[in-house]
């Protein structure tokens, strides 16, 4: 099975189900992060899959560290993991098997381990794991919606069964408004997984002034997946226009509204003045997602605004003004031009 490695990155909690992300643990000290050789894993019944995950200290000293087993599912439509403990009838926990479990893990050293599961041959469709890695002293947190005190990496096992149904539904396809001053402009794209695996739709989205595509969006680029029997809901932003609104910086830290969204700052970028964006634009979504024998393609498209008000009201001023003066400066030529001709009558 070939092996993919994605992105290494540092948080409390683990992203990885959307993207494959790798997460750290702050807080307590412990500074981790993680990569994994595989996040989706497909076998057979009666098989062993093998994953490989790969732990850094990126602290100063020594740790001692042991590996945990949760489990986890979709937490809201935004894309957010949330881990459990084992519960009743959770026998696929005992499939798994780590080495080493416990181990030391040097400064800036990698430190590999093998997760091996073997999979019986009644298994079939999705099993969920988390890995997480700890100080070997500290207890787990009990709220597994956040892993506090360590790091995690999600690992997707999808054992081939005849009973599995792939389907994928969308739900809205939307602009945050419906007109727009200036860029960017806001997609939401909210889907629904109604079968029993979990599934990676990509796409792109088209921008479309009239026949011409003005811009290409990658859809779902960090390849997130969708748990069945939920919701996900992915944002895209088109960002290419003059001027634009962009997210501003105080002491190299972003600044947040009282609601909590991001607070942004007009940018004039006058070596993109031939992106100035104005008129009627449309969005046309197009999605595919994998139904087991052929790509299943979705389709949608939605319809907007782009109006500078301010810059075409500036210019109107601009021209009722050139227009005065115009006028202005002709009407002194005229009555010169009459004065003069009154004297040489007279």
């Amino acid at each position: 099975m070939k092996k993919l490695f994605w992105g290494l990155g540092i948080a409390v909690v683990l992203f990885a189900l959307y993207g494959g992300k790798s997460a750290s643990a702050q807080g307590t000290g412990l500074f981790l992060t993680t990569t994994v050789s595989n996040t989706r894993v497909k076998a057979d019944p009666g098989t062993t899959a093998d994953v490989e995950i790969q732990v850094k200290n990126m602290g100063v000293a020594p740790e001692r560290l042991k590996i945990s087993l949760l489990k986890f599912s979709a937490s809201g439509e935004e894309g957010r993991p949330n881990l459990a403990e084992r519960g009743p009838g959770d026998d696929y926990f005992d499939w798994v098997t780590f080495s080493p479990s416990k181990f030391d893990a040097k400064p800036n050293e990698w430190v590999k381990v093998q997760m091996k599961i073997k999979i019986p041959k009644t298994a079939g469709l999705g099993y969920y794991y988390a890995v997480t890695f700890a100080r070997e002293s500290e207890s787990a947190a009990k709220d597994r919606s956040v892993v506090i005190g360590s790091s995690a990496q999600l690992v997707l096992l999808e054992v081939n069964s005849p009973n599995a149904r792939r389907s994928l539904d969308l739900l809205e396809f939307k602009t945050e408004k419906k007109w727009y001053e200036f860029l960017p402009v806001k997609m939401t794209v909210r889907v629904k997984n109604s079968g029993n695996i979990h599934l990676v739709p990509v796409g792109n989205i088209f921008i479309k002034k009239g026949d011409k595509v003005v811009a290409t969006l990658d859809f779902n680029k960090a390849q997130g997946n969708v748990l069945p029997y939920s919701n996900r809901i992915f944002v895209n932003e088109w960002q290419d226009g003059f001027p634009l609104y962009k997210d501003k910086i105080v002491d190299d830290k972003p600044a947040y509204n009282s609601d909590g969204s991001s607070k942004r700052d007009l940018s004039w970028n006058f070596s993109e003045i031939s992106k100035l964006r104005f008129g009627k634009y449309t969005a046309k979504l197009l999605v595919v997602y994998n139904d087991g024998t052929r790509d299943v393609p979705i389709e949608s498209e939605v319809s907007f605004w782009v109006v500078p008000w301010r810059i075409i009201g500036g210019f109107v001023v601009f021209l009722a003004l050139a227009g005065v003066g115009a006028w202005a400066i002709g009407r002194i030529f005229w009555d010169r031009f009459r004065g003069s001709h009154r004297k040489y009558r007279s």
